[in-house]
């Protein structure tokens, strides 16, 4: 009964989740935006079905969860690009951090005594992503070494045996997510006034639509463990009480991403992105700036979002939101240059340059 009802869940998520999915990819008019909201929609559906054959199929669950904890890393790196591109990109946005006050590039808690505070601008902003990407770098490879490990019986899952992967990879990842997350926090924070206005892209539902999958769901799995380990979980036939747990989890997130579904219908919408939608986007086909021609250059003004005069085609629109090459190259970036001290000393300077202009031209 427990497979069937989940799978009628399952069926109705997924059925929703295209549908909202095929009305942004026939609607395809802000495609620099709306290729992270397909992005971010089809984590429900791919969690939902995941679950259910992880569920179904539980001896094979180990290998069944990478492809959603792999996601949940590109989710995370989505969200942030799409709160990025919803400022005006990254030019634009580094001039917003650069008249932010310095308090949001301070750190609190225990990272203020590890790292010095991100100046705003260019530093606060590479900061922020490098901070997701490397989440995403990492989620990667422990997929690759947890395929590799379990094979050969060195990934011992739920074993804290030192002998085994499973302890030094969930140490790694877990650090790995809170540093993410916190970064996506710190962002979001320091950038919240301006994504609702002028235009209001209603951010703080968005932002507990993500943070609820990733976050409810992880604090979920940590309290049915404990339940385990206090004996109030065991054996149900040929069940073990692992199994049995590992199944609560799997049906539970089948249920909730039926909820999650009906969330983002309303947060993430097809309509916020028609041409009418607002009239910060001009309906051309205009890249990404903020402000107004003829405005003083270093005001800023809403953001232009480059927006079609018609919608891209259906196979554009899907390759589009398929391929994520600006995540690709942007990892390789990373990885070869890192973030080096070079060249946060080099925005500073540019800021102080910046800042100098100003005065120097107020002046006259």
């Amino acid at each position: 009964a427990a497979f069937y009802s989940a799978l009628a869940f399952v069926l109705t998520t997924v059925a929703m989740s295209t549908c909202l999915i095929y009305n942004h990819l026939t609607n395809w008019y802000m495609p620099d935006v709306q290729k992270y909201v397909v992005r971010i929609l089809w984590m429900v559906p791919i969690y939902s079905v995941q679950s259910w054959l992880s569920l179904r199929f539980h001896d094979g669950r180990i290998y069944i969860d990478l492809l959603r904890d792999l996601y949940e890393a590109y989710v995370i790196q989505s969200f942030l690009y799409y709160l990025m591109e919803l400022l005006g990109g990254e030019d634009t946005l580094v001039r917003i951090l650069e008249d932010k006050d310095q308090h949001y590039g301070d750190h609190p808690g225990i990272p203020k005594w590890l790292l010095p505070p991100w100046q705003m601008g260019f530093q606060f902003m590479i900061g922020c992503k490098h901070g997701v990407l490397q989440y995403v770098v990492l989620k990667s490879l422990a997929t690759v070494a947890t395929a590799i490990l379990e094979p050969i019986g060195l990934f011992g899952e739920g074993e804290f045996d030192l002998t085994k992967g499973y302890v030094y990879i969930s140490f790694v990842i877990n650090l790995s997510q809170m540093w993410a997350l916190y970064c996506l926090v710190k962002f979001y924070h320091a950038t919240s006034e301006n994504l609702c206005k002028p235009v209001n892209w209603h951010p703080l539902g968005k932002f507990l639509c993500i943070k609820g999958v990733v976050f409810f769901t992880w604090w979920q799995g940590v309290l049915i463990a404990v339940l385990k380990d206090k004996g109030l979980i065991s054996d149900i036939g040929d069940w073990a009480k692992e199994d049995v747990a590992n199944g609560l989890q799997d049906y539970l997130i089948c249920v909730e991403m039926f909820c999650f579904a009906i969330a983002h219908a309303f947060t993430f919408t097809h309509k916020e992105y028609l041409p009418n939608r607002s009239s910060s986007n001009d309906g051309g086909q205009g890249g990404n700036a903020y402000g107004d021609e003829g405005t003083d250059e270093d005001d800023i003004g809403p953001p232009i979002i480059r927006t079609l005069n018609t919608p891209m085609g259906f196979r554009d629109a899907l390759w589009s939101s398929t391929v994520p090459n600006e995540t690709f190259d942007d990892i390789k970036r990373t990885i070869s240059s890192g973030v080096s001290d070079s060249a946060f000393n080099q925005s500073a300077e540019m800021g102080m340059l910046r800042n100098v202009s100003m005065q120097h031209a107020e002046s006259i």
